[in-house]
């Protein structure tokens, strides 16, 4: 083969797994989770003989990919819905659903920012938190379990940082879940904020967060972990040493200290630590292999 057959054997093989990419990857949409009618709005409905209706919910996009064929059939498939970080989508969390996707997992990467207009700001709480993922993972969950190809009973959720954080809400006992019918069956949290949730949790739980983390301390975590050791879903914390906040993302490059973010741990309240640790990314993606395993044989 000459070296101008080669190198159109290797465009058109380019072309073919880049087709195969894009077929692996679809477009949905789902409303997130409509609001639960007032007590008013109840009685009020209840004079008129109606039943009471919530608000509806925005209408989201997301990203779903079904396991590559051969893994599992046409299923139904265990799922995850996946809550991204104030970066938005970015290559990192892509390929934490190609990977879940390659390991047999359904996968949904709720755009909470895109049909909002909300641009990815991390250096402000106020744009950080202006944006509530809990009930977009709520309105994910609802429309996975109405899917043929996804396993009801085995759908979990997962996130990172601020996502994380709406991992603890989304699976708190005493939470917003008390409000709808569809249930997580487990959770897994990168580096989140142990102070937005106090458990006790409706599933399993596993949070992954960096030992050096100064803008969501590992120190939080452990005082949830201990003070939620005797519930029903004890709580499985694995902490990283010598690691920072975004420890499993590679565009994050070489630590290094931001002085724009602002980061509540600190007084004066600015200035955080982020940066990739590719150990620790191996080690974090081989601890959440196990964990699901465990899932499965539980189920």
């Amino acid at each position: 083969m000459s070296a101008r057959q080669l190198l159109l054997v290797l465009i058109m093989l380019a072309a073919v797994l880049a087709a195969g990419t894009a077929r692996a990857q679809e477009q949905v949409r789902f409303p997130t989770a409509a609001s639960p009618p007032t007590a008013l709005q109840k009685r009020m409905a209840a004079m008129r003989g109606e039943d009471a209706k919530g608000t509806p919910g925005l209408m989201l996009q997301g990203h779903l990919r079904r396991p590559r064929r051969g893994n599992g059939g046409d299923g139904p498939f265990a799922a995850l819905v996946l809550l991204y970080s104030c970066q938005g989508i970015t290559g990192t969390v892509e390929d934490w659903a190609d990977q879940l996707a390659a390991w047999g997992y359904l996968t949904l990467l709720v755009d909470s920012y895109g049909p909002r207009r909300h641009a990815p700001n991390c250096n402000s709480y106020e744009a950080i938190e202006s944006v509530d993922q809990t009930f977009d993972a709520i309105g994910a969950l609802k429309y996975l379990r109405q899917r043929k190809d996804v396993d009801s009973g085995q759908i979990g959720l997962i996130g990172w940082s601020i996502g994380g954080s709406k991992v603890l809400s989304a699976l708190n006992q005493i939470g917003v879940q008390n409000l709808y019918p569809d249930k997580f069956a487990y959770g897994i949290a990168f580096y989140p904020n142990c102070l937005t949730a106090s458990g006790p949790f409706i599933g399993p739980l596993l949070m992954l967060i960096g030992g050096q983390d100064d803008w969501t301390t590992a120190a939080r975590c452990v005082s949830l972990r201990d003070a939620n050791a005797g519930s029903v879903h004890p709580m499985d914390l694995q902490i990283f040493p010598d690691s920072f906040h975004f420890f499993d993302d590679p565009d994050m490059g070489p630590v290094r200290y931001r002085a724009e973010a602002e980061n509540r741990e600190k007084n004066p309240t600015r200035g955080v630590t982020w940066g990739y640790n590719p150990a620790a990314r191996n080690a974090a993606q081989d601890t959440i292999r196990q964990f699901l395993e465990r899932r499965l044989r539980e189920n």
